[in-house]
C-alpha cells in the first residue's frame, strides 16, 4: 500500500509540475498579448469618437479617486516553520547548498527550497525532492495539500482564460472587434 501511495505522489507532483508551467505559460502570454488588446480597443474607440468621448469621461473620474491609507511599509511575519518542513528542508539544503555544490541547476533548485522553507511550503519542498530523488514520508492530509494546490492553480488558469485579452487573443478576426465591444461595454457599466 505504500508503495501506491508514493506512486500516487509522484503522478501528483508531476501534474503539479505541469499546471505549475501552464499557469506560467498563459500568464505570460496574457501579459505579453494585453497591450495588442488595449491597441485594439484603442483602434476602435477612435473609429467612433462619441464612443470614445464617454469612454474617456468614464476613465477620468475613476483615475480621480485618491486611493488613503495605503501602507508605507510592508511587515514580513516569519511563520512557525514546522518540524517536518525544516527535516525535508536540511536534506535538499545537503545536496543542493551553493558553498558546497557547483551546480547552476541544483543551486536553482536550492534557491526554490528555501523560498519554501521560509514561507512553510511543504509541497513545493516535495517537488524539489521529488526532481533530487530524495526519499521522504508523508501521510494523506499533505496528498489533499498537494491536489488542493493543483485545483488552486487550474482556478487561475480558468481565470486567465476568461480575461477580454485571453478571448480577444483565441478569437477569429471577425470576433476579435466583438470582444473589444463587450469589453468597452462592460467597462461603461
Amino acid at each position: 500500500m505504500n508503495s501506491l501511495k508514493s506512486l500516487e505522489l509522484q503522478r501528483l507532483i508531476k501534474e503539479l509540475q505541469f499546471v505549475e508551467s501552464d499557469y506560467i505559460y498563459q500568464s505570460e502570454v496574457v501579459r505579453q498579448s494585453n497591450q495588442y488588446f488595449l491597441e485594439s480597443v484603442d483602434s476602435l474607440l477612435n473609429d467612433y469618437p462619441d464612443l470614445k468621448r464617454i469612454w474617456t469621461e468614464k476613465n477620468t473620474k475613476q483615475s480621480e479617486v485618491n486611493i488613503q491609507d495605503l501602507p508605507t511599509e510592508i511587515e514580513k511575519t516569519k511563520l512557525n516553520v514546522d518540524t517536518k518542513v525544516k527535516k525535508i528542508y536540511r536534506e535538499i539544503v545537503k545536496s543542493t547548498h551553493p558553498d558546497k555544490i557547483k551546480n547552476s541547476k541544483l543551486n536553482e533548485l536550492y534557491l526554490e527550497a528555501t523560498f519554501a522553507y521560509e514561507t512553510n511550503d511543504i509541497v513545493t519542498l516535495y517537488k524539489v525532492c521529488s526532481e533530487l530523488m530524495i526519499d521522504f514520508k508523508f501521510d494523506d492530509s499533505e496528498i489533499e495539500t498537494i491536489k488542493s494546490r493543483i485545483n488552486e492553480i487550474k482556478s487561475q488558469i480558468n481565470f486567465l482564460e476568461s480575461t477580454y485579452t485571453f478571448k480577444w487573443l483565441k478569437s477569429s478576426e471577425v470576433e476579435k472587434t466583438k470582444v473589444v465591444l463587450r469589453f468597452i461595454e462592460e467597462r461603461l457599466k
